[in-house]
């Protein structure tokens, strides 16, 4: 082959080559996200891990915990990071909303909200929802991208609860909004009597919510329409939550237990000082973390039928609100500085390990790891 031949042969080669590269790369940049939620039995996708709010997951990391690895983001986490499949979502304060790899923690994707976030982001297969304090809920596809937002009269401070083809929140404005999934076009809403600033809870056709005026309320899941109302007289410190039959709400300072029937009251019991955490359901134990400044904070566990005293066992010594995590052995629970694990038998202390600067209210436990934000803008993942 003479030169002048083989010149000209790979000039075309090379002319071919950039071609392709001048079609194919604009292609692949905006080609649609072909990525899929996967969510399986390690996922904990909302608060409590599904709509029923129990925080109960069967068991959990629990030998000496090492950091598997740590990702700085660009705000404060504004509550417990979701797991979905191999992808960590983690919304923060400042609006923006993250997903991350579950192995790595190397940032996938950012989208921004425009709006100061509050709470930990759901997922389903629909997409992924966050409510914002400028009174929308956004839900974002599996590669970042908006799929559609619904704006409110108040601010959504609490997360959206996915539960099959719709989605169910509260807002400042005093209403409750049912939309869908798919297209956030609304389904129906309620008008309750005060600010609904905590999720609602989803539990066999019905949609269980709390409002500012202390009043607990069941809704039919389909219409929206009012079954009945338990008034507790007392500012609700977080989500009901339902189990066999029951429905549970904690106030600042009761726990009250009803007939997620009929809205009977079935016992209450006084916690005295300030409810500091969610309530985690494991059989027939009722979990929760009690404390003031002027008294030792608490861990407590109830008998669920009859509300009577199992166990108590010292806290720590922070009123900062914590999540709470039950399993088939142990509690977990997050302090300053300190994450804490106790026996769910007896409320004997099983295991605890220092993380330094970490905020009690971002900790997320799955059967492999476990999740937190730090004061430092990081996310951590700690596995044993």
């Amino acid at each position: 082959m003479t030169r002048s031949r083989w010149h000209r042969m790979l000039f075309i080669a090379l002319s071919i080559t950039l071609a392709l590269v001048v079609v194919l790369v604009p292609l692949l940049l905006f080609w649609p996200s072909s990525e899929k939620i996967v969510i399986d039995e390690a996922s904990w996708t909302m608060p409590g891990g599904g709509p029923a709010h129990l925080s109960y997951l069967p068991f959990a990391p629990k030998t000496s915990l090492h950091e598997r690895w740590s990702t700085r983001l660009e705000g404060e986490l504004a509550g417990p990071p979701a797991v979905a499949g191999q992808r960590v979502y983690a919304s923060c304060s400042n609006g923006f909303l993250y997903s991350l790899d579950l192995e790595n923690g190397r940032p996938i994707w950012r989208f921004d909200a425009a709006s100061g976030i509050a709470s930990m982001p759901a997922v389903s297969e629909n997409g992924i929802f966050i409510g914002t304090l400028d009174g929308r809920v956004h839900c974002v596809d599996p590669g970042g991208e908006s799929n559609w937002e619904v704006e409110v009269g108040g601010a959504v401070a609490s997360t959206p609860i996915p539960d099959g083809d719709r989605v169910f929140f509260g807002s400042t404005d005093g209403s409750v909004y049912c939309v869908d999934a798919g297209d956030g076009s609304m389904v129906w809403t309620f008008e309750a009597e005060g600010p609904v600033e905590i999720s609602p809870c989803i539990y066999e056709g019905q949609v269980f919510c709390a409002s500012y005026e202390g009043d607990l309320f069941a809704l039919n899941e389909k219409d929206g329409t009012l079954i009945w109302t338990y008034r507790s007289q007392g500012i609700p410190a977080v989500y009901p939550t339902a189990d066999d039959g029951r429905v549970f709400l904690a106030t600042e300072y009761e726990l009250h237990c009803a007939d997620a029937q009929s809205g009977k009251s079935l016992w209450s019991y006084s916690v005295g000082p300030s409810v500091i955490s969610n309530l985690a359901v494991r059989g027939p134990q009722l979990i929760v973390v009690r404390g003031s400044r002027d008294t030792i904070p608490e861990t407590v566990s109830l008998d669920v039928r009859t509300g009577d005293l199992l166990w108590d066992a010292v806290y720590g010594d922070t009123t900062e609100k914590t999540t709470l995590y039950a399993t088939n052995e142990d509690v977990y629970m997050c302090g300053i500085d300190y994450l804490r694990v106790l026996s769910i038998e007896s409320g004997a202390p099983s295991l605890e390990s220092e993380i330094q600067g970490i905020l009690p209210g971002t900790m997320t436990v799955t059967e492999s790891c476990v999740l937190a934000g730090t004061d430092n803008r990081k996310v951590y993942c700690l596995e044993e």
